[in-house]
């Protein structure tokens, strides 16, 4: 954290891994007040064990609640198990008092201009420092990327190959790239890994993105698909959560499977909503004996309509040079 003695602080990445792996519950006791700098994931995931483990946590975070990169219906979750969170304070100095104890030195902040990750710049606000006493202090600020290979030298983050030193090769991914979330990191790591195969195999590269069509609600056409209501998961919270490490989040019943999947779209394959029967102006569209719809070419002049009417794109559009037009 860059603090005074900030060595008496324990590592939330490492507090989680021990804990997880080893059983290591770092002398943390029922009762005990725990402090933990932060407003990221981390901070949360470290809130809610230190709780089960019988103690009172509490977040400290240097902007508000609306700034805080942390996934929100966690942050709910976690307010709704009784961790508590006090916005706009940072701690400024650590100091052990007794084997069991740690004053903290926080400062009040106010938010001013937008800063380079554009939330808005926490400013200490003189003459409100105060220092707190609790058992434990937790530190979940983030990390940041191993520069080891760099050998101390500064190099700019970017995505793929860097040059470095003459003819050395580095290339970048996750954090010393765009990657913020594990599921970006994985997305950059694949595209330095097709770089680095072109590098071995002495090919230029030139990565081409190509963005997926994206369907967004407004696209859809709800008319004529009125879905049922999306299914939200129940959370488990119970008034004693000492030594419960269940899970919070239920699963699905085979009701809430059946009914998810009767929100499905189908997307490219019809649904049989009866769009192009209803809208065909010349009755061409039709249904046959074993069910599916069909298009009687005597009477279909191509104009398209039933085309443009399908939900799901299951109808295309064609020009042939057998006939003038047809529906396909």
């Amino acid at each position: 954290m860059g603090l005074a003695n900030d060595n008496l602080a324990i590592d939330g990445i490492s507090f989680l891994k021990k804990f997880k792996l080893e059983g290591d519950e770092a002398n943390i006791e029922i009762g005990d007040e725990i402090a933990i700098i932060g407003g990221g994931n981390t901070a949360i995931d470290v809130s809610r064990t230190v709780l089960r483990l019988g103690a009172m946590p509490t977040v400290y975070y240097r902007r508000t609640s609306n700034e805080m990169p942390a996934i929100a219906h966690e942050v709910e979750e976690a307010i709704a198990e009784g961790v508590k969170f006090k916005f706009l304070t940072a701690p400024t100095a650590l100091n052990q008092v007794s084997d069991s104890k740690v004053a903290m030195e926080v400062i009040d902040m106010k938010l001013g201009e937008p800063d380079d990750s554009g939330r808005r710049r926490p400013i200490p606000k003189e003459g409100s420092e105060k220092i707190l006493i609790v058992d434990k202090v937790i530190a979940a600020i983030g990390q940041g990327y191993d520069d080891y290979v760099f050998n101390g030298n500064e190099v700019k983050p970017q995505q793929g190959k860097v040059t470095y030193k003459g003819n050395t090769a580095i290339f970048c991914a996750g954090d010393m790239a765009w990657g913020g979330t594990v599921t970006e990191a994985i997305g950059s790591g694949n595209k330095a890994a097709a770089e680095i195969h072109a590098f071995v195999q002495g090919r230029p590269y030139n990565h081409q993105e190509t963005l997926p069509e994206v369907v967004l609600p407004e696209d859809i056409n709800f008319a004529y698909y009125l879905p049922s209501a999306r299914f939200e998961e129940k959370v488990y919270h119970t008034k004693d959560l000492l030594d419960d490490f269940s899970e919070v989040v239920g699963g699905l019943t085979e009701a809430n499977i059946r009914s998810e999947g009767a929100r499905c779209l189908h997307c490219g394959e019809c649904f049989s909503c009866g769009n192009c029967y209803n809208y065909c102006p010349d009755a061409a569209v039709y249904v046959d004996e074993a069910g599916r719809i069909r298009i009687d070419y005597d009477y279909c002049k191509g104009c398209g309509i039933c085309a443009n009417e399908c939900p799901c794109s299951a109808m295309n559009f064609t020009l042939s040079e057998v006939h003038d037009e047809q529906i396909s």
